[in-house]
């Protein structure tokens, strides 16, 4: 999955980048570059299946982050090619508001933050709908006819200058414009960049209360200075340095678990062999059968059935012949939706 980071210039956008990924700062380029980094997902599950199987290989669900350059505070003005393209690629949007200076005001740069992703889909909303107007002089098919209903909802949300994470769309609405990557219609994670001051005062959540409000957003306050001064660190010097800041987990992990949440992404392993123990991420609500398709498309195609077992109940069992003589080991079709944390053996012929 990936998750593109932006905000207005100066407000620690490549600092969280490099808390997240570990990259060094100031090896970076800085200005209109785009900065990409791979990030193992954190999970303590997994290092519990590794330590009961014991396989050759632990592998951790990865999280792709980009580090996109500041957009203008001044609505309108219109994005870089380049960064318009990224953001577009992303499944969701980190927007990072600096809360750290004096006289910074959060909710100010995030209205202005908005104003421009509002600005960017009106203006691809208008473009398409003056094509569909020509199209239709000589064809109106139907699929036209949805097509336009849906878009003019949206223009007519983007004109009163409301993001499209807003509209609630049918299935077959949401199919309607989904290739039009909207940047307003994307999950949405909020990050307050607050001082070291107010990190160590416990006012952190003060800082999320003004974005409580924000529909379909996750927020979270943090210090980015601070949390990638923990990236840097040797990671057994990490756990002194936590306590004394007050810090309960680094932003690494905050940072995405919330993206998960934020996504609707949910994690399942596979486990039991001599080879790996893995980790794999698939959106919430799919059927197992998609879910082996994460694996191997083979599996997916010739899919019979699924082996499944909850992580918790497999600790408790201590293996899967405990946990299937116990019956919390179950047999499952391709109706069954698995659970974050399900372990999963697929069974499939090709």
């Amino acid at each position: 999955m990936k998750t593109g980071i932006t905000g207005l210039p100066f407000s620690g956008k490549t600092t969280l980048f490099c808390a997240l990924t570990g990259q060094n700062y100031s090896a970076l380029a800085h200005g209109k570059d785009i900065h990409v980094g791979i990030v193992k997902v954190p999970d303590s599950r997994l290092d519990h299946l590794y330590e009961m199987f014991k396989p050759l290989k632990k592998t951790y669900a990865a999280m792709e982050y980009f580090d996109i350059a500041g957009q203008s505070s001044v609505r309108g003005k219109g994005m870089e090619p380049q960064v318009l393209q990224t953001l577009k690629n992303a499944d969701s949007l980190i927007v990072v508001l600096d809360a750290f200076r004096n006289k910074a005001d959060p909710l100010r740069d995030f209205d202005a933050v908005t104003s421009e992703l509002v600005f960017t889909d009106l203006v691809v909303a208008t473009g398409r709908l003056e094509r569909i107007e020509k199209d239709m002089r000589s064809s109106k098919s139907g699929e036209l006819l949805h097509e336009k209903s849906v878009l003019e909802r949206c223009r007519r949300l983007l004109e009163d200058g409301k993001p499209l994470r807003d509209l609630a769309l049918t299935e077959d609405e949401e199919k309607a414009i989904r290739g039009f990557q909207f940047l307003s219609r994307k999950p949405l994670f909020i990050v307050v960049n607050i001082s070291e001051e107010a990190l160590i005062s416990g006012k952190a959540g003060e800082f999320e209360k003004p974005f409580t409000t924000v529909r379909n957003s996750t927020c979270a306050a943090i210090c980015a200075e601070i949390e990638m001064e923990i990236a840097g660190l040797d990671e057994n010097d990490r756990p002194e340095f936590l306590r004394s800041m007050g810090i309960e987990e680094p932003a690494l992990g905050k940072v995405i678990r919330l993206s998960y949440a934020s996504l609707g992404l949910i994690s399942f392993f596979t486990a039991g062999g001599t080879d790996e123990v893995r980790a794999w991420t698939v959106r919430k609500g799919v059927c197992a059968p998609e879910c082996a398709g994460v694996i191997h498309s083979d599996m997916e195609r010739g899919f019979i059935r699924a082996e499944v077992v909850s992580f918790e109940d497999l600790i408790k069992a201590g293996s899967f012949k405990t946990a299937r003589e116990m019956g919390l080991l179950r047999i499952e079709g391709k109706d069954y939706v698995p659970q974050d944390g399900d372990v999963l053996t697929i069974r499939f012929s090709v």
